[in-house]
């Protein structure tokens, strides 16, 4: 949908002034039915659509038609008061950007005032008492959803991301995961619009109700791959539905299990949230509950026509004192004790963790004392969070077991039962849960010490594991493309070897076929491609402004760069041409001409040591992106020449691999040409011959003379060619040699007029290297 400027600009060249602006602000001609207000008499809209769906344009409207007609005040509430102004009120579908030039409302102080007096204040959903008092007539509203972390219903907004300026911790928040609030959160909107006193007369369609947020990447990649989606560690404690839908508060969990066993138990929702159970075999209801209630902190009682789980914290239930107990014949109060040597004072429990692809965990509690170590195993699906919290609750149990107290009550105590909770005021520390009664003449009651909260769970989240996911089997296609040694490892040239495959399995490992010695391991598929024209050859050290080289990837984007960037090392092909070597290109322009295919111009030909492969290129050789992808072999200058049998493995599933051969020919390792050539006939009659040699050691350093020596001894050979043929060979151990008269006489019968010549240094290892040509003119 345009704006209504957009419109009325459009408008303006076929209708007058007062009409272009009239129909551009005639908000009912431009909406879609979805973005009028409904008809009848109601007091909530709930408009649920995705993005584009034009929620935020049919939001504003009908709040400018509020105001045009005088009603208000107006709430604007949003997440966060930033996106409140930057998108309903000032974005390209706000409030500012839609409503008409006579009727343009003025933001001052987070307050929208219209000239006909109506007011809007933008409100951040974080801060519900400000709310109070202004009586508002009507409140646009966004978002439901709250995050998983600890108390996070207090503030449903909150978002815990340091870089967000929203981000923190809802009021009274330890900032610890649970997923069990942000569940009980949406369970308790869901009850409430489905009751009709909460909702009468159907004003919101419990159906239609869509939480926030659900995640369009697929768990558990998301939040598992961080190095792809930097947000994945917000994912503990954010808003996110995605993986925890599966999941039950313990009240859900022990309903389903009494329902399989046939009967009916009533429990409280308590934290962890669980996200499975394992059943082994044949039992009774009981056997499969108390574990879940005992992690949860409750205990099963018995209650007229049913059963229930008490939770045994907070609060101290009846107080009795001394004069509240029975006269029996026996001592009116025991108490019994555990040894204490024999208190746990830590406690691993194991699991089967829901973020490690349901691998077997152990979650370690710790208490104040000495004692024991325990461990337990719960056939359970818990997450990080879930366990420490679960064994927290185990080790308080285990640290109070045998801690029992015995009375004698009078029967006019009658209303306690087994499962209430019981404190005895200087007669014994507790509080205790009565877990035994005898009715006669006084009711003998048996209870048990309660847990006191002391323990506290180490340990951190653990990486979320990925071992789930299925590797798919694919035979990569491979690119290895020898080029130059780089400054910091003279005397061996680089091999590079890449694979690409779509799905990529995961990983490519690169062996020695002979040995099994494992040489590379390719984590990321390369960019790799093909030329789809030709490409002449160009100029060596300057931009290349005439030559473009049209080219196919299989995956990845290129992109423009500045000139400045292009000379730093950025947008670097290797190219192979036509002999099968590669030459190394930059580039400063890449034009997307379709899909996958790419323009690249202004080139910069022969670096890294190329410029010897700046040869014509034809369609269909083989591109190779250098973006650190692909995996560098070193080449030693006694392997050159040699046949080498590598074998690639795609992930862990491919047992036989795949075979390459390499033979990495001399070219890239050969000495480098020397530039600057010249010839000049001396006074006695000989021609004095002069270059400047080139080096890869640093030979770019601007504070020294000449570049250093790269090949050792330092030799040339210096070839004299009589048109086509040569006529004479001269070495020499500096970068000069003298043609003498008598050696001209020999060649060409007298002093040589003119004639072609080539000079080349050799290396001790490999021979003469890459030859300069010049020509001599007398």
């Amino acid at each position: 949908m345009s704006t209504a400027r957009s419109v009325l600009r459009r408008l303006a060249a076929t209708l007058p002034e007062s009409e272009a602006i009239d129909v551009a602000y005639n908000w009912p001609i431009w909406a879609m039915p979805h973005q009028l207000p409904p008809d009848g008499d109601w007091t909530t809209w709930l408009l649920l659509g995705g993005r584009g769906a034009g929620k935020t344009r049919a939001g504003a409207e009908w709040v400018r038609m509020l105001a045009e007609r005088g009603i208000g005040p107006i709430a604007l509430v949003g997440e966060t008061m930033t996106e409140v102004e930057a998108v309903m009120v000032r974005g390209e579908s706000g409030i500012l950007r839609i409503s008409a030039p006579w009727m343009q409302p003025k933001l001052t102080s987070g307050v929208l005032c219209w000239p006909n007096g109506v007011e809007a204040q933008l409100l951040p959903a974080s801060d519900p008492e400000r709310f109070r008092g202004p009586q508002f007539a009507a409140a646009w509203c966004d978002e439901l959803g709250c995050g998983a972390v600890d108390k996070g219903a207090n503030q449903p907004n909150i978002f815990g991301d340091d870089k967000s300026a929203e981000g923190g911790r809802p009021y009274f928040s330890s900032g610890l995961p649970d997923g069990l609030i942000q569940r009980q959160f949406l369970r308790a909107h869901l009850r409430h619009w489905a009751d009709p006193a909460g909702n009468p007369a159907g004003m919101v369609d419990p159906d239609r109700i869509y939480c926030w947020t659900w995640d369009a990447r697929p768990f558990p990649s998301f939040p598992a791959l961080e190095e792809v989606w930097a947000d994945g560690p917000n994912h503990r404690n954010g808003h996110w539905l995605t993986g925890r839908l599966g999941a039950l508060a313990s009240d859900e969990l022990v309903r389903a299990i009494a329902a399989d066993h046939g009967c009916t138990v009533e429990a409280a929702a308590a934290a962890p949230l669980i996200g499975g159970v394992l059943i082994n075999g044949p039992g009774t209801a009981r056997e499969a509950i108390e574990p879940v209630l005992e992690i949860s902190g409750q205990a099963l009682a018995a209650r007229p026509g049913q059963l229930v789980g008490l939770v045994q914290s907070g609060g101290d239930g009846v107080v009795l004192d001394a004069q509240a107990l029975a006269d029996a014949d026996a001592l009116i109060l025991s108490r019994r004790r555990g040894d204490a040597a024999e208190k746990p004072a830590r406690l691993g429990l194991g699991h089967f963790d829901r973020e490690r692809d349901y691998l077997s965990a152990i979650a370690t509690a710790l208490r104040p004392g000495t004692g024991p170590l325990v461990t337990e195993t719960l056939a359970m699906v818990l997450d990080g969070a879930g366990a420490r919290r679960a064994a927290e609750q185990l080790l308080d149990r285990r640290a109070i077991a045998g801690d029992r107290v015995e009375l004698a009550l009078p029967p006019n105590q009658v209303a306690l039962e087994p499962g209430d909770r019981i404190s005895l005021p200087d007669l014994a520390e507790g509080p205790f849960e009565i877990t035994e009664i005898r009715d006669g003449a006084v009711r003998k009651v048996s209870a048990a010490a309660l847990p006191r909260r002391q323990a506290l769970a180490t340990g951190m989240d653990r990486p979320r594991g990925m071992a789930g996911t299925p590797t798919p089997m694919v035979a990569p296609v491979l690119v290895t493309a020898h080029l130059p040694p780089l400054p910091e490892a003279l005397g061996r040239s680089r091999l590079l070897i890449g694979a690409y495959a779509k799905p990529w399995p995961g990983a490519v490992r690169v062996s020695e076929d002979s040995s099994g010695a494992m040489l590379a391991d390719l984590t990321r598929p390369v960019l790799t491609g093909r030329s789809l024209s030709a490409l002449a050859e160009g100029p060596d050290a300057v931009w290349d402004r005439g030559n473009a080289l049209e080219i196919e990837l299989g995956a990845g984007h290129l992109a423009d760069v500045s000139d400045a960037a292009a000379l730093a090392g950025s947008n670097r092909i290797a190219v192979e041409n036509q002999t099968g070597a590669w030459e190394v290109i930059g580039f400063a322009m890449a034009e997307l001409i379709g899909p996958k295919r790419y323009r690249l111009r202004r080139l910069l030909r022969g670096l890294e040591g190329t410029d010897a492969a700046i040869e014509p290129v034809t369609a269909g050789r083989r591109v190779l992106v250098l973006d650190g992808r692909a995996a560098m072999l070193p080449v030693e200058a006694h392997r050159i020449g040699e046949s080498r049998a590598l074998r690639c493995f795609a992930g862990p599933s491919d047992a036989l691999g795949q075979a390459i051969l390499v033979s990495p020919d001399a070219g890239p390792a050969l000495p480098l040409a020397p530039v600057h050539l010249r010839a000049a006939r001396q006074d006695e009659g000989s021609i004095l011959l002069g270059w400047i040699r080139r080096s890869r050691a640093d030979g770019d350093g601007w504070g020294m003379a000449e570049p250093a020596l790269e090949h050792v001894p330092e030799r040339w050979r210096v070839r004299i060619f009589d048109g086509g043929t040569p006529v004479r060979i001269i070495e020499t151990g500096s970068a000069a040699a003298a043609y003498g008269a008598g050696e001209q006489a020999a060649d060409f019968g007298g002093p040589a007029d003119t004639f072609s010549f080539t000079i080349a240094q050799i290396s001790p290892v490999l021979g003469p290297g890459h030859a300069a040509w010049g020509i001599f003119h007398d």
